[in-house]
């Protein structure tokens, strides 16, 4: 491509309007260390089907089907995007033996491990939150139902605390396995298939 195609290429990704936190959907988050300036919402498929095959774009996320989601990119000014490997090949020649298709039995590089791993601990960390705040919601509901009640109602009452709280302390283990269900959802991110090289 041209130095000037280029230039005018990124000018149009520059333009796109900026995506923010809230527009990551399904628990996803905006990659740890990416210049919030570089995320952007893009509507036009033809565009960013062209960003991407000229490596000034990552695609973060894509509305699949009838998902209400914004697409989302990442742009690299550099030209320097990670390439997008298609049927084990990536655009412009074969894929070289240490990025070869996991379809295939290939192992991750350092850095598709590395990208997996701060995922992976993100949406861990993320999974947390949520199934805290849901495990302190009914505690403290039970706590608050405790005193209207007495006899059999109250002992109930007193073993379903004590679940829910023995529930609360067992959220990490809960968490690892969402963490996991959500990253297999995201057909986005390609570091999805060297899961199977990690213990859930």
């Amino acid at each position: 491509m041209a130095q000037a195609d280029r230039q005018r290429l990124l000018e149009r990704a520059l333009a796109l309007p900026h995506a923010t936190a809230t527009d990551f959907a399904g628990g996803r988050k905006p990659p740890a260390g990416a210049d919030p300036d570089h995320l952007r919402r893009i509507d036009d498929t033809t565009l960013r089907t062209k960003l991407v095959e000229a490596r000034l774009a990552e695609g973060l996320q894509s509305p699949k089907g009838p998902q209400k989601i914004a697409s989302i990119v990442r742009i690299y000014p550099g030209f320097d995007a990670p390439p997008k490997a298609t049927n084990g090949r990536v655009k412009g020649g074969p894929v070289p033996a240490r990025t070869a298709s996991p379809a295939r039995g290939g192992l991750p590089t350092v850095e598709e491990l590395e990208r997996l791993l701060t995922r992976l601990r993100e949406e861990e960390n993320s999974a947390v939150h949520d199934l805290a705040r849901e495990a302190d919601d009914r505690i403290a509901l039970l706590k608050r139902t405790l005193v209207d009640l007495e006899g059999d109602e109250l002992e109930d009452t007193y073993r379903q605390l004590g679940a829910a709280i023995e529930s609360r302390r067992a959220l990490r283990a809960q968490a690892r396995q969402e963490a996991f269900r959500r990253i297999e959802a995201d057909a986005s991110f390609a570091e999805r298939s060297y899961l199977r090289f990690l213990k859930r």
